[in-house]
């Protein structure tokens, strides 16, 4: 008899225990009534478990999507940005505020919320986002000391490092461009010619003719091989050539002359009537050699 009773308890405290397990929590509620389509009554869940100070991302997240859905965007603002007051060094809490503020056309904030992003976690997408911001804005001056960043922190892509070559030359920091144009010259892709030229320019400029001429003779080389100077007459080889010659003739013919000397009778001879393939194409072409800058450009008569 006291077996009985004892296995009748058991079974129906069981039961009872299994029916409590059954019974779905506050996350299943919420969970069905957005399965179902439920959206109104789904915000009230989560709107009152937000409140009470329960703000676990996957619910947030739901919260903030279907007030999207129903285009309240002051409210899904609100909700974001209690969010990021939660976790202000979150960056993918700072990620997601800044998405929402490109989502609903708020460049400004956007911009804020990117650079407070960079800060907490710097990466390179989230700089690239910043520079076609400032770009777009015209905000030249907080582009430049961004990329001054990426450079400092060998982050810098070789587009960019050549942009911020040219900035800091054209308003005359030729050591800082000296700086910005090396990078580029390390990373870019050897056919890049226009921020090699500047390069050679800034470094004849600030008197370092030597390193000037000992890249240039490397350019030039592999131009040759790869038949850049049989481009068009106004190619980079034969603007780097007339460069060159502007900047110390008596080197800069030694330089190109080296390959086509053979040593022994005539030496003088060879260098003194060294062929020049880069000027020999614009003097095919027009007739005459032009008298040109070192950026190419026909000099005035």
């Amino acid at each position: 008899m006291f077996r009985h009773i004892a296995l009748i308890v058991s079974l129906t405290l069981v039961a009872l225990a299994a029916g409590y397990a059954m019974v779905p929590g506050e996350r299943e509620q919420w969970t069905m009534l957005v399965r179902d389509g439920r959206n109104q009554e789904a915000i009230a869940a989560l709107e009152e478990r937000y409140r009470a100070g329960k703000r676990e991302l996957d619910a947030v997240l739901h919260l903030y999507k279907l007030y999207m859905a129903f285009a309240d965007i002051d409210k899904a603002t609100r909700i974001m940005r209690d969010f990021i007051a939660d976790r202000p060094d979150d960056p993918a809490a700072l990620a997601m505020l800044a998405k929402h503020y490109g989502d609903i056309q708020d460049k400004s904030a956007e911009v804020r919320t990117l650079e407070h992003l960079f800060e907490v976690a710097p990466a390179l997408p989230v700089a690239r986002d910043l520079l076609a911001h400032y770009r777009l804005a015209g905000a030249f001056e907080r582009e430049e000391g961004l990329l001054q960043r990426l450079l400092a922190s060998q982050m810098i892509t070789a587009n960019d490092a050549e942009r911020l070559g040219l900035m800091l030359a054209a308003r005359g920091d030729l050591y800082g461009a000296r700086e910005a144009l090396t990078r580029f010259d390390e990373i870019a892709n050897p056919e890049r010619a226009i921020g090699r030229l500047a390069l050679f320019d800034v470094l004849v400029q600030i008197g370092d003719k030597t390193t000037a001429l000992e890249k240039a003779a490397s350019w030039i080389g592999y131009w040759r091989r790869a038949g850049m100077h049989r481009a068009a007459v106004d190619n980079p080889s034969a603007r780097l050539v007339r460069m060159m010659l502007a900047a110390d003739e008596t080197a800069a013919r030694r330089i190109i002359c080296d390959p086509q000397r053979t040593g022994g009778p005539g030496r003088a001879a060879q260098e003194a009537h060294c062929s020049v393939p880069e000027l020999d194409a614009d003097t095919d072409r027009t007739g005459k050699l032009e008298a040109r800058d070192e950026f190419s450009r026909r000099r005035r008569k």
